[in-house]
């Protein structure tokens, strides 16, 4: 009996571990950008996967001019930026199940 308590106890916290791990993984994904972020595609421009990044580090690629919450509507870019990003997530392990678009300039090296 004591064995099978202890092996429950093993498997909770490697849940917690997990879950945590998996929270703090995603707070560098694009849907938690904000006005000043840089980012960098580790994708393709067809299917782009954008990530926050430090702005002074060499892999920042954009630049967030601006964020708007719960449109898909990259029109709101015009004359903003150089590209206006959308993206709809469906929730899950990485998303965080909303929609919105960025308003991001390349970055000039």
């Amino acid at each position: 009996m004591g064995v099978l308590k202890i092996l429950k106890i093993i498997g909770v916290v490697a849940v917690l571990i997990a879950v945590g791990v998996g929270y703090f993984l995603g707070q560098d994904d694009a849907d938690h950008a904000k006005a000043g972020d840089c980012l960098k595609n580790n994708g393709t421009q067809i299917s782009p996967d954008l990530q926050v990044v430090e702005c002074g580090g060499a892999t920042a690629e954009y630049k967030v001019v601006q964020v708007h919450q719960d449109t898909l509507d990259t029109a709101k870019c015009e004359n903003v930026s150089d590209i206006g990003y959308q993206e709809q997530s469906s929730g899950g392990r990485r998303s965080s199940g909303k929609k919105f678009v960025l308003c991001i300039d390349k970055i000039k090296k």
